[in-house]
């Protein structure tokens, strides 16, 4: 019984598929979009924070950049104390499977790393680029970086054609972005 179920629920995916126009992999040649990302970062670990990083897609291939702290790195005072900072970061790879034209199905892979270490209070470098900023130090305390193996999966939908809103739940994140289809500016 259990065999004609799934049988019959193939069937009728495979012809709703078909007459739906489903995984439409043509839906992503020439597409270029670039966002925003915000979301916890380090879920499950003592060091998870918000952390804010970037979005790139090309062609149906998706890059995600998310990275959280060091919290006191980029203060303004200087004093005599050292603060305990954590850092979270993650970096995933997936490809965007086009389950309609205005909804995506992601699969995501990629690496996680925390840490946590001193950012000491009392020294202030300035860096050398054309508008620089003032910040503390931040070393890393020995032995409590870890790395992760990342994965999950994100839903992305377009309610217009110039931008799209993301959500990913992974094993060390949870973020959304807000996503600019580059391409259909370049069409106007």
């Amino acid at each position: 019984m259990m065999k004609k179920i799934i049988m019959i629920a193939a069937l009728v995916f495979s012809a709703s598929a078909a007459y739906a126009q489903w995984f439409d992999l043509s839906n992503n040649n020439g597409r270029f979009e670039a966002g925003l990302c915000i979301g916890q970062v380090g879920s499950g670990t003592p060091y998870e924070g918000v952390g804010i990083g970037a979005s790139v897609s090309a062609f149906g291939g998706q890059l995600d950049y998310l990275k959280y702290g060091p919290q006191h790195k980029y203060s303004n005072r200087v004093t005599d104390t050292d603060w305990n900072d954590t850092v979270a970061l993650c970096i995933n790879l997936g490809y965007q499977f086009p389950v309609l034209p205005w909804l995506r199905v992601t699969p995501l892979a990629g690496y996680a790393q925390t840490n946590e270490g001193i950012t000491r209070g009392n020294e202030m470098y300035l860096d050398g680029s054309e508008y620089p900023d003032w910040y503390h130090p931040y070393d890393v305390t020995k032995g409590s970086r870890s790395h992760y193996f990342n994965y999950g999966g994100g839903v992305s939908v377009q309610p217009v054609k110039w931008f799209s809103i993301s959500f990913a739940y992974t094993r060390m994140a949870i973020y959304g972005s807000i996503v600019l289809n580059l391409t259909a500016f370049a069409d106007r």
